[in-house]
């Protein structure tokens, strides 16, 4: 009996990890495949940009957004802070439908690259294009579904876990009004015009987090929290 309780267990295990490796293998990136994405990722760049220039800077004057982006970043998002927008209540929901649209498309396929291939890093890529730009921009309905495939791809090491905390951090500041998680992006503060440590709830909780990610704890000085 005993034996045919370990030959059980063997056949069980051996089985789990048949399914394991099924549901985390992907498609092997060939030279060919590499290639094409490529040329589709700096395709979606363009759509991207597309109208987001115009709705940060508030302006359809290509040569002041041509001159603010030359701008350091202190520079920059004071500007961005202090110019009143030139645009209509009508030309900005017109200009923001439209880059809704392709923000959820681009997710959508970004999405379903990920499943196929895993995380397209830089080095998997031998690129140096990063689709990080698409995860910044994804629409608040999917950030759930992408957060979880991503962590994923932060287990099996096929995405750096600092982009993974950079894109949590972004998504809960800019889409939820929330303190940042990991404290990976330094924030502007319009009151003194300068780049200051981001706000975190709790230093034990980021700490814990990051740990868990594999990133290192949090120091002092790096970080604010609001009193």
């Amino acid at each position: 009996m005993k034996r045919i309780g370990l030959i059980l267990l063997i056949g069980a295990l051996v089985i789990s990890c048949s399914n394991q490796e099924k549901r985390t293998k992907k498609q092997e990136l060939t030279n060919e495949i590499k290639i094409e994405l490529i040329s589709e990722f700096k395709e979606m760049e363009k759509l991207d940009q597309l109208n987001r220039s115009f709705l940060q800077v508030g302006t359809l004057n290509q040569n002041l957004i041509d001159s603010v982006s030359n701008f350091p970043n202190q520079e920059y998002y004071a500007f961005i802070s202090s110019h009143k927008s030139e645009l209509s209540k009508s030309q900005q929901d017109s200009l923001w439908s439209i880059q809704d649209k392709i923000d959820f498309k681009n997710t959508n396929r970004l999405y379903s690259i990920i499943e196929k291939y895993g995380w397209p890093s830089k080095t998997k890529l031998d690129s140096m294009f990063s689709p990080m730009i698409f995860l910044f921009h994804t629409p608040k309905e999917t950030i759930r579904k992408m957060q979880d495939i991503l962590f994923n791809e932060v287990k099996e090491n096929r995405m750096e876990p600092y982009n993974y905390a950079m894109y949590v951090d972004n998504m809960r500041k800019k889409v939820f009004k929330m303190n940042q998680l990991y404290g990976t992006g330094d924030e502007f503060n319009p009151k003194t015009n300068s780049i200051d440590p981001p706000f975190i709830d709790s230093i034990d909780s980021t700490n814990i987090e990051r740990i868990k990610i594999g990133l290192p704890e949090l120091k002092e000085g790096e970080y604010r929290t609001e009193k």
